[in-house]
């Protein structure tokens, strides 16, 4: 228990010194085209790796001069081990670690980096990249490479400073026989044929409501949320990761309808009344961009590991039955671009201030009469 309280205490003075604006944390673009003159760099390279989610053979060693765990590397180490699907390092030196939250299992994280070859220790990789966590620059290195059977096994640590890790990754992919949906997620060939159109839409075509995801057990493709960035999953959880709608009104008013099975749940009126926030929404360009009056702020670091959140402009409304603190955050801006057009919908990119991500949107319905807003939920 004491360790838990240090963790705690320790995160949350670490967020605090972290709450800056997003222009503040930016990656910057170090790509460079890696030496691929070592032969062991060459095999590895150019090839996706998969890590089996889950397993015992991630292995992690902590070590600190002052003995102090810094709670959002803390974090990331679980998401490595309950989270980490792959690993690809293209030729170009851009990197690829891929995602899968447990706790969100239609969401995949394609955390973008670059990377480049150790020019002081061999077998060596220098990897930077943004994860659900944080900004992270890591060492990686090749421990063994071995093939049988058209099948081959890498080795390798990742060394964070004051942590290391060693997985054991396989070029077979062990995902598809799971869930098909799934298994195109993370195929990060998807976005090479999925470009966001630049032609100027028509408000009138995007009255009514449209809807996400709603994390339904039976998943399908258009179910899939792909997230090229996130600003923390854990201590600063994105609503739209929990399935909402946007009900666009002519004239200019809007509401964001929280539609997802698990946030209906989180705020379950007892009365089948569905839980919304009042917006305006209007269109620029090829954008259609939606600003809430306030939205529900959702954190499962809170929820799973009590820790603080440190978002800004956030209200406490009160608590669920199963005292869990029910928040929203003012101001929300949403950016929804076109990326593709069917039938059924489109796929869109979304964007605010904490995240990107590929959804699709699709027709769907609101009933206002049995509607509550979320300022008279308390």
């Amino acid at each position: 228990m004491k360790r838990i309280n240090i963790i705690s205490l320790a995160f949350a003075t670490l967020l605090f010194a972290q709450s800056c604006k997003k222009e503040e944390i930016y990656l910057y673009n170090t790509q460079s085209t890696p030496d691929l003159s070592n032969p062991i760099i060459q095999k590895v390279s150019n090839t996706v790796w998969y890590n089996a989610v889950g397993d015992q053979k991630t292995m992690e060693i902590w070590s600190s001069q002052n003995n102090i765990y810094k709670p959002a590397d803390f974090a990331s180490s679980i998401l490595y081990q309950m989270a980490w699907a792959s690993l690809t390092l293209h030729r170009d030196g851009t990197s690829n670690m891929v995602f899968v939250p447990p706790f969100a299992q239609h969401a995949v994280v394609h955390a973008q980096g670059n990377w480049t070859v150790s020019t002081e220790e061999e077998n060596t990789i220098i990897l930077s990249t943004k994860t659900p966590v944080s900004s992270v620059t890591g060492k990686i290195k090749i421990l063994n490479l071995e093939a049988k059977d058209n099948v081959s096994i890498l080795k390798l640590s990742l060394d964070f400073g004051d942590r290391l890790m060693t997985a054991e990754l396989s070029n077979e992919n062990p995902y598809g026989t799971i869930q098909e949906p799934l298994f195109k997620a993370l195929d990060q060939s998807w976005f090479a044929e999925k470009t966001v159109s630049t032609a100027p839409i028509n408000a009138k075509d995007f009255v009514g409501t449209w809807a996400g995801h709603d994390n339904a057990s039976d998943l399908t493709d258009f179910d899939m949320v792909r997230y090229t960035h996130m600003e923390d999953l854990l201590a600063n959880t994105p609503t739209f990761i929990n399935g909402i709608s946007f009900n666009l009104e002519e004239g200019g008013n809007a509401k964001i309808v929280y539609s997802g099975r698990t946030i209906q749940a989180f705020l379950s009126t007892g009365a089948g009344q569905t839980v919304y926030s009042d917006a305006k929404w209007w269109v620029s360009g090829n954008k259609i961009l939606i600003t809430s009056d306030e939205e529900v702020f959702f954190s499962y670091g809170e929820l799973l590991f009590g820790f603080a959140p440190h978002s800004t402009n956030l209200t406490l409304l009160g608590y669920d039955e199963n005292k869990t603190p029910i928040r929203t955050r003012a101001k929300q801006l949403y950016s929804l671009e076109i990326v593709e057009k069917s039938e059924k919908g489109y796929w869109m990119r979304v964007t605010t201030k904490t995240e990107t991500c590929y959804a699709f949107l699709q027709h769907s319905t609101f009933d206002q009469s049995k509607g509550i807003n979320i300022k008279d939920l308390f």
